[in-house]
């Protein structure tokens, strides 16, 4: 059985499996750069005069939207270096929820050798991007389970700690005007607390208890 000839879009749709290409320098080694986005359905297209599908890069209708006013895309070994355009950068290394360190638009940078490598970031989508109000914050946005969430820093324990020691004293004033002084246990909770606020004590997750029994 003889199959019939494929002519007209069939064709081009058989030799390019994707609408949208991206050109780059398939000599170069390391990182390049994109030179051109091809668009095999337009009207303009010279199919005849293009690269093969095999020597472009395939691009998403998401990334072809994004690519139209990005200035540097990089690509390195035929794949995008950064396949989204934005990200959000955090240590890996925290535990969670963590900050967000820094805010990337990866494809409008000339250089990305300092920026973390996709997989250790999370994408943003453009709508995100460009919402500076509420998305994207220089603070105030953390990570969490892969999502971005609003996000406020913990107090550091000695913070805490300085802040209880203005509570010791409200009570060592109190004791000293009824003539009463304070419990063992109450001295030993000053103690923690003041080697926590001044450094001493570098061991201790949480702040203690406060006493049942102040003065005695």
């Amino acid at each position: 059985m003889t199959e019939a000839a494929l002519t007209g879009a069939a064709l081009i749709a058989s030799a390019y499996p994707a609408r949208y290409y991206a050109q780059y320098d398939r000599a170069a080694t390391g990182i390049t750069l994109v030179t051109g986005l091809v668009d095999v359905q337009a009207d303009d297209a010279k199919i005849n005069t293009l690269p093969a599908a095999a020597d472009m890069t395939a691009l998403t209708p998401e990334q072809w939207a994004l690519a139209q006013q990005a200035p540097f895309i990089h690509m390195q070994n035929g794949k995008l270096v950064h396949p989204a355009r934005y990200y959000a950068s955090f240590d890996l290394s925290a535990a969670q929820p963590t900050p967000v360190l820094g805010w990337y638009d990866t494809w409008a940078m000339s250089n990305v050798a300092s920026v973390p490598a996709a997989t250790d970031m999370i994408s943003v989508s453009a709508r995100d991007w460009a919402d500076i109000t509420a998305f994207r914050k220089p603070n105030g946005r953390g990570v969490q389970d892969g999502k971005i969430i609003d996000y406020t820093p913990p107090v550091p324990l000695s913070a805490l700690a300085q802040t209880e020691q203005g509570w010791i004293q409200q009570q060592e004033s109190r004791a000293f005007v009824r003539g009463q002084k304070f419990t063992a246990e109450m001295l030993a909770y000053a103690d923690a607390i003041e080697a926590i606020a001044d450094g001493t004590d570098t061991t201790s997750t949480k702040l203690r208890d406060r006493p049942t029994n102040i003065m005695s």
